[in-house]
């Protein structure tokens, strides 16, 4: 069993940043071995390997996600997140952990027919709707630093957060303070 975690929630924001143009390369994951190194790294490789079909599957999904926060409304972005849950069924159910915790784990069956990359997907809309619900639409922020263009979840306090990363806060402040310098 899965269950909505730190991993699912790492997999899904390194899988919608996958598309840096602050590297050299921006695509990260640019073949399906590339792909099937990312899966291994969550833990999320199953029977099925990925394969072209899927790669293509993921680069839609991440690219017209990441248009969707720039651009869309709410509406059309709960219909995108909608759309790929309706595509391979999550189960739910309660389990208890060793020290009396209470939480939710979710289940995708294998073998029924659904695609890897569909179950990927689902995954993945699955994390940003629970995101959008305890946080909000304001909370999901684009990187403020420029080249980069990191898609992440604001958990500060105050909702203030405006870079992905400490390095690109750095850089950004650097930048600025240079161009001030030079006035």
């Amino acid at each position: 069993m899965k269950s909505y975690n730190e991993t699912w929630f790492s997999f899904t924001f390194e899988l919608i940043n996958t598309y840096d143009p602050f590297y050299e390369e921006p695509e990260r994951i640019g073949s399906v071995a590339l792909l099937t190194e990312l899966l291994s790294k969550h833990g999320l490789l199953s029977t099925k390997l990925p394969a072209s079909k899927d790669l293509i599957a993921v680069h839609s999904y991440r690219d017209t996600f990441r248009d969707l926060i720039r651009t869309a409304t709410d509406e059309e972005l709960s219909l995108f997140l909608n759309t790929h849950l309706l595509r391979a069924p999550i189960q739910s159910s309660i389990s208890t952990t060793t020290d009396g915790q209470f939480l939710f784990v979710y289940d995708q069956p294998e073998g029924k027919g659904y695609s890897l990359s569909n179950s990927l997907l689902s995954i993945c809309s699955l994390v940003l709707g629970m995101e959008l619900t305890e946080y909000g639409r304001s909370r999901l922020k684009a990187c403020a630093s420029a080249p980069c263009e990191e898609i992440f979840m604001d958990h500060s306090k105050n909702g203030l957060q405006r870079f992905c990363s400490k390095r690109c806060s750095t850089r950004y402040h650097v930048k600025k303070h240079r161009q001030l310098g030079h006035l």
